[in-house]
């Protein structure tokens, strides 16, 4: 090949997983809005994009395998326990969502994986009290969305393969993070007690567990940039908050036949700004892109401005407080 095609090839193998991110997000908010049904909706999508496609390193210690069954499985952890405990009485979400954390740490231990995500297909269920079988079945499919496009981005050479060894299975290593899960879980109960005091559950968005998982893990390269993280996820639900707010405003005379395709564009336009945004930071944070689209798929009222950036700052503080625990230090976790 010539100089000229190999840079045109160069361009585009950068290019691509961007532009593929961009219709999987079009297409996610286009079908929950066209068809009017939230309940297959998954927020943390957008992080589960970055981490998967958009980011050349093993976040999460995954492999393709592991990602097509972990995902799936606590979803359905989530409506189980949304149809169930969480049934009869919206107070019961709470309690449901510190089982559901356990439930998926159970999945991820099993899974030898920490696809934190995972957490965010969990609680949704539960805040939004989600009962339909529709929800899991769409999580499925895009678990396997997920998987083929990585494999076609590896076949290609803009990502790297997975290395499929992930964690080690060894016996006192799965205990260690039993405890490291169940360390974690008990830094979510003020918050689990605080918010049906407030009585807003918008507190409670699935990209935070996210947040507050990632900054959990000791060795993720973003516990080094608290403050510029935090900004970030400022930044990208004033963005997501601020599009969807002008081109609701833009379209409310339309009709929705119309609307849907408008929304499921700007949230594709979302993700390449997003992609912009992480750039001008240390490096995209995956829940940072999933707080962007979130407004695309939750309607907010515009004090939640306001309320989620004090929920955000408050999980990576409380993740700090955990991880520099003497407790929590003590736990042999270098090999995550």
């Amino acid at each position: 090949m010539t100089d000229k095609e190999i840079r045109v090839r160069s361009s585009l193998v950068r290019i691509l997983p961007v532009l593929m991110a961009a219709v999987a997000a079009m297409v996610m908010v286009f079908s929950s809005r066209y068809w009017v049904m939230p309940q297959i909706m998954l927020p943390t999508f957008g992080a589960l994009l970055t981490g998967t496609w958009l980011v050349r390193s093993n976040l999460w210690h995954y492999n393709k395998r592991r990602l097509f069954i972990s995902l799936p499985a606590a979803s359905l952890v989530g409506l189980l326990l949304s149809k169930t405990l969480a049934a009869n009485d919206y107070f019961w979400v709470y309690p449901s969502l510190y089982v559901a954390f356990l439930g998926t740490a159970v999945i991820l231990i099993a899974g030898k994986t920490q696809i934190y995500p995972c957490f965010g297909a969990a609680m949704l269920p539960l805040l939004f009290q989600t009962t339909s079988w529709l929800y899991p079945l769409a999580v499925f499919i895009m678990a396997v969305m997920l998987c083929a496009g990585r494999s076609f981005l590896e076949r290609i050479g803009a990502l790297d393969s997975l290395n499929p060894s992930g964690f080690h299975d060894l016996p006192e290593q799965r205990r260690e993070r039993a405890i490291y899960y169940l360390q974690m879980s008990l830094g979510l109960l003020p918050a689990l007690i605080f918010v049906p005091i407030a009585g807003d559950h918008f507190l409670l968005l699935p990209p935070l567990f996210v947040t507050y998982t990632s900054f959990c893990n000791q060795n993720s390269t973003f516990t080094h940039y608290p403050v510029q993280t935090w900004l970030q996820l400022c930044v990208a639900f004033f963005m997501g908050s601020l599009a969807y707010w002008s081109l609701g405003h833009l379209t409310q005379d339309l009709p929705h036949v119309y609307v849907a395709p408008l929304m499921g564009g700007a949230a594709g336009v979302m993700v390449v700004l997003m992609v912009g945004v992480g750039r001008v930071f240390h490096k995209l944070f995956p829940p940072a892109m999933s707080m962007a689209l979130t407004p695309f798929l939750i309607d907010f009222y515009a004090p939640c401005l306001v309320y989620v950036p004090i929920m955000a700052a408050y999980f990576i503080f409380v993740a700090w407080l955990v991880r520099t625990h003497p407790a929590y230090r003590s736990r042999d976790l270098n090999y995550m």
